[in-house]
């Protein structure tokens, strides 16, 4: 009688190989989902601080533009004042500081100098203006 020549792996080991690599692609599968969940969430992030702040800029250049006909009808002081910058008190030459709230954390400031009717942007910045607290610790000095 001739023996039958089993398989070296038995159905069983298969089996067991094909659920493992379901479940590495399973895994696999959630993993990329939650990293593009994550990406999008940062893209939006991104895309909604750049539309404010680009929002803020463009606030500034009709100040600016206000600014412009400003000076050709009144006073440099009085332009900066109605263009809706603060004047600074009595320097020369005169400045005027505007800033406009990006979102909850920034600020975009503009100083303009202004000699002879025409001006000059000294300061163009996004600045944060969070305030940061110091945790004082309760550390143990070796006593």
């Amino acid at each position: 009688m001739k023996k039958k020549e089993s398989a070296p792996f038995g159905a069983g080991m298969s089996s067991l190989l094909m659920v493992f690599v379901v479940l590495c692609l399973t895994v696999f599968g959630v993993l990329a989902y939650m990293t593009a969940r994550a990406d999008s969430r940062l893209t939006q992030r991104s895309a909604q601080m750049v539309q404010a702040y680009y929002a803020a800029d463009a606030e500034a250049e009709e100040a600016l533009a206000r600014l412009d006909a400003a000076l050709l009808e009144m006073p440099e002081k009085e332009a900066l004042e109605s263009a809706g910058f603060t004047v600074g008190a009595n320097e020369q030459p005169l400045t005027g500081k505007l800033e406009i709230p990006v979102d909850g954390t920034r600020i975009y400031r503009m100083q303009v100098e202004i000699s002879g009717g025409d001006y000059r942007i000294t300061v163009r910045q996004t600045e944060d203006n969070t305030v940061w607290e110091d945790e004082i610790l309760d550390v143990w000095d070796g006593r």
